[in-house]
Formats: structure tokens, C-alpha cells, sequence
């Protein structure tokens, strides 16, 4: 254990050993190709062999059975669209968050209720960690020299979240993206850590009271979104899922109204003298900004708004959560098939 520090194979918590036995159960497992090659990492830009991935998850406590969702998961932040480059070093406090929905959920325990964002779920827990490493030992994302952030967040020692099958009223978050619904998907999304809401979905509220409160923590005026657009996700919790599904919201109608809500005036954005309005990504563009009346939208096109419902059901003040992107810089939300062996 101490010497795995001291060749710093990891950021700070220990691992697990990777001895050949592990690693080999994996290999196993997959029945792939050791030396096969699923990309480069960057910024360093070092190979993710199947054997240097099951390393990896071995050190994070992954079963073999979770391998695949890793494996998918790196397989989207490869995505050119992602940008795992800047994701790795921006000093924006972003992270990859990762999203299994579809029948592996069950199938292999992760968790989308209560404390979703927190411990007490192996299969999150390991997934996201062994995702970490992988940006670490192969990617060189260390904290301090490549990965330059600010303030980072929690999510950069693990950061993985399941999506309710069971108590949402609307589609999954990959169906949304295009994809079928039988299969199992993992999406990923670089954001900061989740903001918690309380929108009072259990009293005596309207569908646009419990929105309108959403939209106003989406637009705060230093965030993300108002200082240069970009994706939010929004994590719905079941007993407002399902108090907006009575009075007939389905997710395209949260995010149209969402993305009228969430605006803020000119004068407001003005008075905020450190929003830069020559940066490439500002508001400025899309509205008269010698007009103090003019509103700014948070969210550029409703579909930036990724929605899902996860968490538990609480008390009556209707629980969500808001992750806010990387602007439009990139960590833009990519969704890959999980392909589990045989």
C-alpha cells in the first residue's frame, strides 16, 4: 500500500493492490484482447489497453462485472466533443460525473436513491473511483501540475450516479439521447458538484412554483451557465417527478419552461462587472445588451437541460439537485452502450 503512494498510483485514498491473480480474474471476464486498445488518455495521452483498464478497476474495488461500465464510460469521454483534454486541465472545478441507466442498475446494485451522491454503494462507489485512476495514471490529470483547478470538488475521487428505473413517470436519460430502452447505457457529463433544491413539491405548489425555484438556483449570476451557456443537468428527486407528471409535464415541457425561467436581467448581469463580455462563450450575443430589460437565458436551447429523476422521496419540500457544466467549453454529455460479456 505505501509503495503504490509512493509511486503515486493515486490521489490521496489507497487502493487495492493489482495483483496478477485480480487483474487476471478480470481479464477473464471480459474475454477481451489485453492489448486491445480502447484510446489514448489524455493530456498525457498514455494507452487504455483492456489490461491497464482492469488494472485500474482492480485498484478502485471494482467486481468484474462493473468493468464494462468503465469501460464504456471512458469510451464517451473520448469523445472528441468532450474534451477530455480541457476537461483534465481547466481550472474550472468540473469533473466527469457518471449516469448508468437500463437494467444493469439492478442487475449490478448501483444506487439511485437515497444518498445518490454519496457512499454506501459499491458499485457507485468503485465505478466512479476506478474512472478517476484511469484519469490519473493514464491521463496524468494530477492535481496541482496538469489538472490546474481552482477549488475541484468531492466528485474528483469518485463521481458516479444511477438513474431511477423504477419511480420516474418519464423516459431514461439515454432514451432522451436517442437510444433504445431495453439496453443498459452509461452517460457522461463534466460538472461541478450538485447543488441541492428544495422546490416544496409536497405542499401546495403549481408545476411553475416548483420551476421557478429550479430556475433561479440554475441562474445564479456567477455560475457557469450565465457566464457562458453550455449544459445543466438537472436531477429531478421522485416526489417532484412525480408532482410534475400529474399536472402533465413530460421532460420536453420541464425543459422548455425551465429555459424560459431561467433568465436574468441585463442590469443584474451589468452590475456583475467581473463577467467578461469579450469571452468567446458570453452572453452578449444573444441579446441587446444596451437594453438593462433585456433577459439573459442560463440555458442557450432547451435541449442544453439534461433531465433525470434519482434520489430519495424526503420530506414535503421536494428534493432535486442541479449540476451546472463546463460552459460550452466541453465535458459535454456522451452516452455509450454498456456491452457486458456473453
Amino acid at each position: 500500500y505505501e509503495a503504490m503512494y509512493r509511486e503515486g498510483w493515486t490521489d490521496g485514498l489507497p487502493a487495492v493492490p493489482p495483483t496478477g491473480q485480480l487483474v487476471q480474474a478480470v481479464l477473464d471476464y471480459l474475454g477481451r484482447d489485453p492489448q486491445a486498445v480502447i484510446g489514448q488518455v489524455p493530456p498525457q495521452n498514455r494507452l487504455a489497453t483492456v489490461e491497464k483498464i482492469a488494472v485500474n478497476c482492480v485498484m478502485a474495488g471494482c467486481r468484474p462485472e462493473y468493468v464494462p461500465v468503465v469501460i464504456a464510460a471512458l469510451e464517451g469521454m473520448l469523445d472528441d466533443a468532450f474534451n477530455l483534454n480541457g476537461v483534465q486541465a481547466t481550472t474550472n472545478c468540473i469533473s466527469p460525473l457518471a449516469i448508468v441507466s437500463g437494467p444493469v442498475v439492478d442487475q449490478l446494485g448501483f444506487n439511485y436513491g437515497d444518498n445518490v451522491f454519496g457512499g454506501g454503494s459499491r458499485a457507485n462507489a468503485a465505478v466512479g473511483r476506478a474512472i478517476r485512476l484511469i484519469l490519473w495514471n493514464l491521463g496524468g490529470g494530477y492535481a496541482g501540475e496538469i489538472d490546474r483547478a481552482t477549488f475541484g470538488h468531492p466528485g474528483k475521487y469518485t463521481f458516479c450516479i444511477a438513474e431511477d428505473p423504477h419511480n420516474s413517470p418519464w423516459q431514461l436519460l439515454h432514451q432522451d439521447r436517442g437510444f433504445t430502452a431495453g439496453a443498459s447505457y452509461v452517460t457522461v457529463f463534466a460538472c461541478e458538484s450538485p447543488h441541492h433544491i428544495a422546490t416544496g413539491s409536497g405542499y401546495v405548489l403549481t408545476g411553475t412554483d416548483i420551476l421557478s425555484v429550479i430556475a433561479d438556483c440554475i441562474s445564479t449570476a456567477g455560475s457557469a451557465a450565465m457566464n457562458g451557456g453550455g449544459q445543466v443537468l438537472l436531477i429531478v428527486g421522485p416526489m417532484t417527478a412525480q408532482k410534475l407528471a400529474t399536472e402533465g409535464y413530460d421532460k420536453a415541457r420541464v425543459r422548455q419552461e425551465i429555459h424560459e425561467l431561467a433568465r436574468k436581467p441585463v442590469s443584474l448581469m451589468k452590475s456583475n462587472k467581473f463577467l467578461n463580455p469579450d469571452h468567446p462563450f458570453h452572453w452578449a450575443g444573444f441579446v441587446d445588451i444596451n437594453d438593462d430589460n433585456a433577459m439573459i437565458p442560463a440555458i442557450r436551447l432547451p435541449k442544453d437541460l439534461l433531465v433525470m429523476v434519482a434520489g430519495g422521496w424526503g420530506s414535503g419540500s421536494g428534493f432535486n439537485a442541479v449540476c451546472h457544466g463546463w460552459m460550452q467549453a466541453g465535458g459535454r454529455a456522451q452516452t455509450r452502450q454498456i456491452n457486458m460479456p456473453g
